[in-house]
Order: C-alpha cells, then structure tokens, then sequence
C-alpha cells in the first residue's frame, strides 16, 4: 500500500498532485522571471472506518490490521510522550499513542499473535499491501511528518537531517504551487537535485524546481559539474531572464551535452550578445582558450563571426587542436583567414559527411609547413587555393586524393610569377577534384600561361561558378581528355564551362553523357591504328574546318620517318585531337541551349540572346519570348518594343513634345584621347541592349544573377540605354535611363572599359542636355529611391541612381 496519506484535523487525508487551468493561475511577479505552473496539492478523505474504529481497541485481528494502516499514514515523530501505553489498553482511544515510535512497537508486539488473520484482511482491502508494514521505521520531525514524510512513504523513503533542511530552505516563500513543486520532486525526482538547488539564492529556488519539472529533468541524476554550471547560470545571466536560461540549459542537457559545455556555451553567448538557444550534442567540445584566442585575434571581422565560429568549433571534431596549432606559430593574418574560411566552409558543406573533416585534419600540420615555406608574396595564391578548396557547393572534395592535392599545389604556388587571381585558384580545385587520379601529376604539371590565359574568361560575377558548374559533371572521362583540352585552348576551354554551367543540370548531365559516346571520345587515338585514326579525325574536322586536323608530313608519308620525327607529329596530333573534342563539347553545348527554343527555325537570334532567354526568369519568361520570335522574324527593335500595349498607354499619358524626344533621343560625338572619336547614343536594337551587361562584365552578363533585368531595360518604354561606341562600332561605355512615376529622369551608373572620368563627364552631360530636352527634373535624392513602373517585364533589378 503505496498512498501519499496525512492526518491532519483527526481525518486521514490522500494527498494528489493536480494542475489546475491557466486562468486560475497566480499572477504573482517572479523576480527570476517564471511563472505559476499551475500544480497544486488536493486532499481527499480516506481510511475514515480503520481511524474510527482505534477509538475502541480490541484484541483481534482486525485492530492490528487497523493499526497498520494508520501508522502508514503516520510516520513516528519525535515529539514529547503523553505517557507508555497503559496496561489495560484493550476498549480504549489508542489513537494519541499511535505517533510514537516505541508505543507502535509495544503495540505490534502484543497483537503479534493475529498477525497472520491481519495480513489477509489487508490483502482483501488492499491488493498492494505487503509484509514490509510491519517492519521497524525510523523517527522523524513533526514537520515532516506533516509536510515531507508522506511522499518519501510513498516510495519507501525517510526524511533525514540532510534532506530536512534542504527542503526548509526551499520551502522560503509563499507562491502557490511551491510545496506542490517539492511534492513532485519528493515523490518521483531524484533527491540529489535538493542539495543543488538549496546552494542557490533564494530568489532562485521557485526557478529551478518549475524549470526542472516543466522539463521532466528532476526525474533524473543531475550530471557531474551541474553545481558549475547552476553557479555560472547564475552570475551570467539578469535576474529577470533566469528562468528561460535555466530551461534551455536543461533541455541541452537533454540533448545529450554536458554541464561543462552548458557552462561555457552559456559564458560565450553571453559575452558577444549572442542569442542563446537550446544547443544539440557537439561533435567537438572547444576550449575557451582557443575561442578567445580566435576572437581577440587581428583578422577580419567577417571571418570571425561570433556565431559562425561557435558552428564552426563545436562541428569539427578537434577543432581546439586545430586552433592550437595554427596560431602556435606568428603568421601573417591572411593565413588565419583563409584557414578559417575554409573550416567555416567545411562546417556548412560537412553535416552530414563530419568523417570527411579529418583527411584534412591528418595533413593539417603538413598543410602549414607548405604555407611557412611559401614567400610572402607568393602566399596570396597558395591562400586562395585553400580557400577554393572548399567554395563551390556543388562538389565533394573532402577525400584523401584531395587532400594529397593540395599539398601538392601548395608546393606548385611556388613557383608561380604572375598568378594570383582567386578566380583561378577556384578553377583549378574545381578541374582536379573532376580528374581521374591517373591525372594527379598531369594538372600541377602545366605552365602558368595556361593558366594567366583563363583571367580574360574570369570577368564578371557568375563567369567563375558558371565554369564551376560546367566542370562539375565532367567525371568519368577518360584519362587526359580533360587535362588535353584545357591545355590546347585554355581561353576557349574556359569559355565553354561556361556556356556549359548556365545550363539546367540536367542538361549539363545529358551533355556530358553525348560527348562521351562521341567517336572522338569513344576511340583512343593514341593505340588505335594510324590510318583510321587520320580517318576519324578527318571526317570529325569536315564539320569543323577552322580547327587543325592531321598535320600534312603525318599523313604523306609516316612509315618512312624516324622515330623522334614520327613522334612529335604524332604529339601534334593529339594537340588537334585536343582542339576537335573541344570543338565538339562548344557544339553540344550551342545544341543544348538552342533545343531549349523550337519555335525559333532561322539562325537570326544571337546565341548571346538565348543565354539570357534561357535566365530570364518566371516573370520575364513571356516577353522574352515574344522578344525571341520578334528577333526571328528580324523585328528586334525598339520600334517593336513600343508597339506593346503597356508600352503604348505609358507613352499616352505623357506630352507629346516629351515622347517624342525620348523616342528619338539624339547623339553627341567627341574625341577621347587614347580611345578616339565615339558617339554617344540611345540604343534601338534589342539584342545589343541584351549585351549591356556582357560587354562590360557586370552583373547583367550572360549567365549572371541579374541578367533577367536586361529584358526589362529592353522592352519597357520607360527605360532607355545609351551606348557609347567608336568608329567601328565597338561598344566602350553604356548607361541605364529610366523616367521615374514622380516625373524625374533617373540616371543609373556609368559602366566603362577605361578612361571611366572622362566618359562619366561625357555622359553627364548628356544626361543633363536630355534632361533639358524632355523638361524633367534629375533624381538626386538619397534618402528615398525613385519608384520606376514595371510595365512588359515585371521583374527589375535597380542598381541604384547615380548624380550626374
């Protein structure tokens, strides 16, 4: 018989644990910011019959059996006697003497001979009623006999010194749901929890005991150094915001962390004003030493992010040590910064893949030995190289041969004169981590003008990623396929991962699959017969005549040479063989953008404009084809453009006078040294407006994020674009023009090939005589932004104005 029962008032009591609604909580003002939890201790009466009948005793079995139940109910204190239990006790009130200990014991001793009849009347009234009722128990308080003993009974415990006085000192206050709260924790908590929470200020004790019942955590052992971290909890953290920290400290717990980690986790955020939310298990438990090492450290602000630095070190399994390691020695800022890029990279891409982070770990001190040995103005290279190890979000490149790679590649940096170029150092990670391994010595092996070639392809935003992308699913070729067409053009080569990565992926799959089963590809020029390979390569160059095929001395006469002769045009060979697959892969690419467009049958339309066709977007996507067939049919004007209704009610509700000189525009002409005469204009042909972000490498390119805008700035009748150009018509600067809805020409920003001054006063004035021409205000404000109608194309991208 298990019942938490109390005697209070001559009634035996059952005391139950219930919550009660949220509307009838308390309001009560917590000074560590918890609230009431609405659990409450109800009392109902119980065992009336078994109390009644101790008023008139006998000697049977049914008052041992009585006698059991009441001193079930009522632990023995230690208070003064009324006096020994009388002799003739058999008819009169025992109930006074049934709260001492050595009466229970005199009585039980005389109806020992009933105890067996006595046994089975409290099996028949209560199934879980045991042999352990009629054991000896120990004396305890009036208190907590009154208040604490009935659920420590409950589970067959008794209230000792230690535990009285830590449950007085949490029973300071008056809120309502206290002594249910210490009811809770006595009747199905782990008591180690009392010791704890009596060591903290009193004002902190209520938080606790709602915080570890509402998270179900004083049902178990608190964990080793939790006095630790209660202590730091408690010094960090304002009164007021206790008791949240305090709940998000034990569902870490929960999660699997420790105190310690808690602890420190707790000082860290707070420290740099972070948000502190429930933390998971780490991989990795960071010492403070290498956490403020990094942050008190010289390097940008950016890389040592407070919370992008917590990820980082709690992710990466030996992180400290890494840290450790890495400023043991003095190195240059740069070099803390591209390590820590990289690990902070590794931490996004490695979540699911966390075993991949100690191939690195293992070279890791190899790793800073290549960067000590590498001069100083060398590093900057060998720095981006680490850094584009782990850049591109597509790829995987945290193995083993990677990781030899590097090594090897820091070693190569060396001896590089002129490279320094980022966008480089991302091609050539992305190119190696696609070689077969049979081509590790192959790729560091090339001379740095293949490499200084690629920096013309590199301008621009997206042209790096677009190449990125391209080369991502070129796997699975043969050996030095990839290797041979990067080396024979490398310009070109370049230029076709783009064209390549601006593709659908799906596209870049089935595109690189096509060129694979190509008989260029399929076939080994090298071991197959020498007749038929010069067959196959001709037959391959018919369609490609501006490409070199089988040298002439090859194919007159190659039984006769010598064997030096024979072997270098035999290498020339395979250099044309490099050029014609390199044709080919252009020619797959060109075919898998125009399959993208059936409806166009001539070749009328630029390839530039199916690039930007093809990332238009969801919004743009319409007009753009309307601007596709429009081109097909050779319409492509701006005289087109304005045909469109949205155009024409634009231009309706607009003067006449004003219309017509922002229809027609005119032209300037002046002579800029180094670079000649230019004209400057409007732009009408829509295709050349599509090429305002190409010609000059801005985020409007072909293949860029904003490319999309470029429709807009073609087909809406409120922008125009203003090209300057020199006598062959080369395009050296151009600017966006738009009439905003307050009525103010807005001028947009002046990109330019060179003499950026002088060709920004030129087109200056030009805005300011436009301006004149159409009686409209310039924009200048710089606190608000000119609100510009969308009209054909409704997504816009607005670089900004600018103040001629």
């Amino acid at each position: 018989m298990r019942l938490p029962l109390r005697l209070k008032a001559g009634h035996i009591n059952r005391l139950r644990l219930e919550q009660i609604p949220a509307a009838r909580r308390s309001n009560l003002v917590c000074p560590a910011g918890s609230e009431d939890t609405g659990w409450r201790i109800t009392t109902l009466r119980c065992l009336e019959e078994p109390w009644q009948r101790l008023a008139c005793a006998g000697f049977n079995p049914r008052t041992l059996a009585d006698v059991l139940i009441v001193r079930h109910a009522l632990p023995a204190v230690a208070e003064p006697l009324r006096g020994p239990l009388p002799r003739r006790w058999c008819g009169r009130d025992l109930r006074p003497w049934l709260t001492d200990a050595q009466a229970r014991g005199e009585l039980l001793r005389l109806l020992q001979p009933h105890r067996k009849a006595a046994c089975k009347l409290l099996a028949m009234e209560f199934p879980d009623a045991n042999a352990s009722l009629l054991e000896v128990e120990e004396v305890v308080s009036c208190r907590a006999a009154e208040l604490w003993q009935p659920w420590l009974r409950h589970r067959g415990l008794f209230c000792d010194v230690a535990l009285e006085s830590g449950l007085l000192m949490l029973r300071e206050g008056h809120e309502p749901d206290r002594e249910a709260l210490t009811a809770m924790l006595l009747q199905e908590g782990d008591l180690g929890w009392l010791p704890l929470i009596a060591r903290q200020p009193v004002e902190l004790r209520l938080s606790w005991l709602r915080m570890l019942v509402e998270t179900g955590r004083h049902r178990q052992a608190p964990p080793h150094s939790m006095r630790r971290l209660m202590e730091t909890l408690r010094h960090a953290v304002e009164r007021p915001l206790h008791a949240r920290t305090a709940k998000i400290c034990l569902m870490s717990l929960a999660n699997g962390c420790t105190p310690r980690f808690v602890a420190m986790a707790l000082r860290f955020h707070v420290r740099w004003k972070l948000d502190f939310q429930t933390l998971g298990r780490p991989a990795h438990e960071p010492a403070h030493r290498e956490l403020n090492k990094v942050m008190q450290s010289g390097i940008s602000n950016w890389v040592r992010k407070p919370q992008n630095l917590w990820r980082q070190a709690t992710r990466l399994q030996d992180w400290s040590s890494a840290v450790r390691r890495l400023f043991h020695h003095p190195r240059p800022r740069g070099v803390h910064e591209a390590v820590l890029e990289a690990m902070q990279s590794i931490e996004r891409r490695s979540r699911r893949k966390a075993s991949k982070w100690p191939n690195w770990l293992a070279g890791w001190d190899d790793m800073l030995r290549e960067l000590d040995a590498t001069p100083r103005a060398k590093q900057p290279f060998a720095l981006a190289l680490i850094r584009a190890w782990r850049m591109d979000p597509e790829h995987d490149s945290m193995s083993l041969h990677s990781t030899r790679q590097l090594l090897r590649w820091l070693r190569r940096a060396r001896d590089f004169e002129k490279l320094q170029d980022d966008s480089v150092a991302k091609i050539i990670e992305a190119v190696w981590n696609s070689l077969p391994e049979e081509d590790e010595e192959t790729l560091p092996g090339l001379p740095e003008s293949i490499w200084l070639q690629m920096r013309a392809g590199l301008v621009g935003y997206s042209a790096c990623s677009n190449a990125m992308r391209g080369i991502w699913h070129a796997r699975s070729l043969k050996r030095g396929v990839m290797a041979g067409m990067l080396a024979s053009a490398p310009l070109e080569w370049l230029r076709t991962m783009r064209r390549i990565g601006e593709l659908d992926w799906r596209e870049r799959k089935e595109l690189w699959q096509a060129f694979r089963e190509h008989p260029l590809m399929s076939c080994d020029i090298g071991s197959m017969p020498l007749r038929e390979a010069l067959v196959l390569v001709d037959s391959i160059r018919d369609s490609h005549p501006r490409f070199p095929g089988v040298p002439e001395k090859l194919r007159a006469g190659a039984e006769t040479m010598h064997a030096h002769v024979r072997a270098h045009y035999m290498e020339e060979l395979g250099r044309n063989t490099q050029r014609l697959r390199l044709a080919v892969l252009d020619e797959l690419a060109e075919w898998a953008l125009w399959r993208r467009f059936p409806m166009l049958q001539g070749r009328t339309v630029n390839t530039h404009t199916l690039r930007v066709a093809a990332a238009a977007g969801e919004e743009n996507r319409r007009p753009m084809r309307r601007l596709l067939r429009a081109c097909g049919e050779r319409q492509g004007t701006r005289a087109w453009s304005l045909a469109h209704p949205a155009n024409e009610r634009w231009l309706q509700a607009h003067p006449a006078e004003r219309v017509a000189a922002w229809r027609d525009g005119f032209v300037i002409e002046k002579e800029i040294e180094g670079v000649g005469a230019l004209r400057v204009g409007p732009e009408d042909d829509l295709q050349a407006i599509l090429r305002m972000g190409t010609e000059f490498g801005t985020c409007l390119s072909a293949g860029c994020f904003n490319s999309f805008s470029t429709a807009a700035n073609a087909l809406d009748a409120n922008k125009r674009v203003i090209y300057a150009r020199d006598a062959q018509g080369r395009p050296w600067a151009r600017q966006l023009l738009a009439i905003a809805e307050s009525g103010h020409l807005v001028c947009f920003p002046v990109y330019s090939r060179k003499n950026h001054a002088v060709l920004r006063h030129l087109f200056a004035a030009y805005d300011h005589t436009l301006a004149q021409a159409l009686r409209m205000p310039i924009w200048r404000s710089d606190d608000a932004t000119a609100k510009i109608t969308p009209l054909v194309c409704k997504d816009w991208y607005d670089d900004g104005a600018w103040k001629p």
